[in-house]
């Protein structure tokens, strides 16, 4: 044993006699011992004028600790700044989950399963453009063909011979019957677009694509409209567990209903690719087999001016493969 740690721990105070021979007798104490003008007592302790012998045992010389300062409290975190909820705090209920926001404009468009249920279809859109003074400054149509089974399925035909197609991840851009790679980025921007106007609000129903992370209430003239703020999740092989030092930009979306019919009104998109905002006001509500959809959305600016109006001229049910979507 270390002979510092016997110390401390007593070990040597009384040191026991081996096993089988008597114990020695220790020591007759030391007389005291004179050097100079300082007289020292037995325990080697100095003797000082009105002060009784010490008697206990002279300390060992130790070597100090260094000087730590002692650590400030921990701060409890701000929950109006913390990068995310306490966990006390429940997560907004998201999709078709029991207590989601969006289960009352479900219940004016008609549920995800039904949306899912049109299958095939061609939507003929018009696209227009208007000037700073509200002048129409161009127009053009293109044709647009989906699969409303699934996510990310659509095809588009513009005037000009171009196609642009996507299933799934896999994108692909064709212009006069020939592959076109440099128009691949593009294709797939444009695709997102229109694949998102045709599925809203459906596709918010599905939970594990996208998270309800705030509601409230905004004020218009005369009314007040609920408002539901969503976030694209990220894929499941990319999720992180805890707060991000520099999280990614993210897709986000708001939408603005009626609270006592559940009718949309309006809707803000931000992609990340972008990172702008774009505000829509959505009109015209139809039927079209059993699903409520809008078929007037004017963009509009800060100052409520139309800057573009997507129109839905005619939607028919058509018969598709995933080979529609894919390059031939």
């Amino acid at each position: 044993m270390n002979p510092l740690l016997a110390v401390i721990l007593g070990t040597l105070a009384h040191p026991q006699a081996p096993t089988g021979k008597p114990a020695t007798r220790p020591p007759a104490p030391v007389s005291e011992v004179r050097v100079g003008n300082v007289q020292f007592d037995a325990n080697g302790w100095p003797i000082v004028a009105d002060t009784p012998p010490r008697t206990d045992t002279p300390p060992r010389t130790l070597p100090s600790a260094p000087h730590v300062e002692p650590a400030p409290p921990a701060a409890e975190p701000n929950v109006a700044t913390a990068s995310g909820p306490r966990a006390a705090v429940p997560a907004l209920a998201s999709g078709m989950e029991l207590g989601s926001p969006l289960l009352e404009v479900f219940s004016f468009v008609r549920s995800p399963g039904a949306f899912k249920a049109l299958g095939g279809q061609t939507i003929w859109w018009r696209i227009t453009i208007f000037g700073a003074q509200g002048e129409k400054i161009g127009v053009r149509e293109l044709t647009h063909t989906a699969d409303c089974a699934f996510a990310e399925r659509d095809r588009v035909e513009y005037e000009d011979q171009r196609i642009y197609g996507r299933s799934g991840a896999t994108v692909f851009a064709e212009k006069q019957g020939m592959p076109w790679p440099t128009l691949a980025a593009a294709a797939g921007h444009e695709l997102s677009l229109f694949g998102l106007h045709l599925r809203l609000p459906w596709c918010f129903g599905d939970g594990i694509g996208y998270a309800v992370i705030a509601r409230g209430v905004v004020e218009r003239p005369g009314e007040r409209l609920a408002r539901i703020v969503l976030e694209r999740r990220p894929p499941a092989a990319l999720e992180v567990v805890g707060p991000e030092i520099d999280p990614p930009a993210r897709d986000r979306f708001e939408l603005l209903y009626e609270p006592s019919t559940g009718t949309p009104r309006e809707f803000v998109h931000r992609f990340a690719s972008s990172g702008q905002s774009r505000r829509v006001l959505l009109e015209d509500w139809r039927d079209v087999e059993g699903v409520r959809m809008p078929h007037r959305r004017v963009y509009v600016d800060e100052t409520l001016r139309q800057t573009t109006t997507l129109e839905i001229l005619r939607v028919e049910r058509a018969s598709v493969t995933d080979r529609d979507f894919r390059l031939h």
